[in-house]
């Protein structure tokens, strides 16, 4: 017997926004606060995103302000991201941050 799952367009549309989100968020992070800050979770459901990081210290009400408006920023911009597939080395070569404990096969996106 076969079974089948599908998800709603609004669903899928809403994960693929979370999801985008935690990519500028990253960035955003990582442009306010500095490199060494990495991601250590997310949960991404259809009507909310969670983001887990590192940092070893509490942000200040100004840099938590300035993330948020670069987010916020990208989002009103209706900013682009571009999936490229490649080899993971090419990838990491690239600037590609790969989550600790992930598995990846010979290519990503």
């Amino acid at each position: 017997m076969v079974s089948y799952a599908e998800v709603d367009d609004q669903t899928k549309t809403s994960l693929k926004v979370h999801h985008k989100a935690t990519h500028w968020l990253q960035a955003a992070l990582k442009s306010v606060i500095g490199e060494e800050t990495s991601q250590a979770g997310s949960l991404l459901v259809f009507d909310c995103l969670r983001f887990y990081f590192n940092f070893h210290r509490p942000l200040s009400d100004h840099e938590i302000s300035e993330i948020e408006g670069m987010v916020n920023s990208w989002i009103g911009d209706a900013t682009s991201i571009h999936p490229k597939v490649m080899p993971l080395a090419d990838a990491k070569e690239a600037g590609a941050i790969a989550m600790f404990g992930d598995k990846y096969g010979d290519q990503v996106q």
